[in-house]
C-alpha cells in the first residue's frame, strides 16, 4: 500500500447530489485506500482547518478537498497525485462567470484578475505547471504540509481597503512562504454547480 487518502468535503449546509456522485465515481489509484468525510456547519475557513486536523489525526498521506458545489472528473485522484507536489489543484470556472474566469493564479503580485490563467488558457493546456495558488474546490494536498506549517492554516484576512483574502488564497500563500510547491493540472476540470434562481 501506498498510503491512504481522505476525500473531505467542507460544506456550511449540504453537499449537492452530483458532487457526491462523482465523489462515489472516482477512479481509486491503485495501492492507495480512499475514505470519505464532511464536516458540515462552519465557514468555510474553520470547516478546512477542522479536515486538515483530522488528516493528521488518523494518517493519512493526502486529503482531497472538494467543495460541496463542484463536481468533479473521474480520473481526479490520479491525475493530481502525478502532479507529484506538495499541493495539486484541479480548476473550475468561476460561478457565475461570463468572462472565462477560472480560480487558478499565475505568479505576480496580487490575486487579481491580471494574474488570473483564463479557461481558454488552461484548456489549451496538457501538462501539470506550478502556480502562485488558487481556489481550493478541488485540491489534493500532502498531510505534510500541515504538519510543517502553523495553525490556523485557513483564515480569511480582511484589509483596510475592505478587501478580503479568501482562506483558500490564504492558505496558498502562507504555504509557499514555508517552501511549498503548488501545481495545477489542467486536466482536471471541474464544473460549478449552482441552481438558477428565476
Amino acid at each position: 500500500m501506498k498510503g491512504k487518502i481522505l476525500i473531505a468535503v467542507p460544506t456550511f449546509e449540504n453537499i449537492k447530489p452530483e458532487c457526491f456522485k462523482s465523489i462515489y465515481n472516482l477512479i481509486n489509484p491503485k495501492d492507495y485506500l480512499l475514505y470519505f468525510d464532511y464536516v458540515k456547519g462552519y465557514d468555510c475557513a474553520r470547516a478546512r482547518n477542522e479536515i486538515a486536523k483530522r488528516a493528521i489525526e488518523y494518517n493519512f498521506d493526502y486529503v482531497l478537498m472538494i467543495d460541496s458545489d463542484v463536481n468533479v472528473p473521474r480520473q481526479t485522484v490520479n491525475k493530481l497525485l502525478e502532479c507529484e507536489t506538495d499541493i495539486a489543484l484541479g480548476w473550475y470556472y468561476k460561478k457565475r462567470t461570463t468572462t472565462d474566469q477560472t480560480v487558478i493564479f499565475d505568479f505576480g503580485k496580487d490575486y487579481t484578475d491580471k494574474n488570473m490563467i483564463y479557461g481558454e488558457t488552461l484548456l489549451k493546456t496538457n501538462d501539470p505547471f506550478e502556480i502562485k495558488g488558487g481556489g481550493l474546490g478541488i485540491a489534493l494536498i500532502n498531510v505534510n504540509v500541515f504538519k510543517k506549517m502553523p495553525y490556523p492554516y485557513f483564515k480569511y484576512v480582511i484589509y483596510d481597503n475592505d478587501t478580503v483574502l479568501s482562506e483558500d488564497l490564504y492558505f496558498c500563500t502562507e504555504a509557499r512562504k514555508y517552501g511549498m510547491n503548488i501545481k495545477c493540472n489542467p486536466d482536471v476540470k471541474g464544473n460549478h454547480i449552482y441552481e438558477v434562481s428565476v
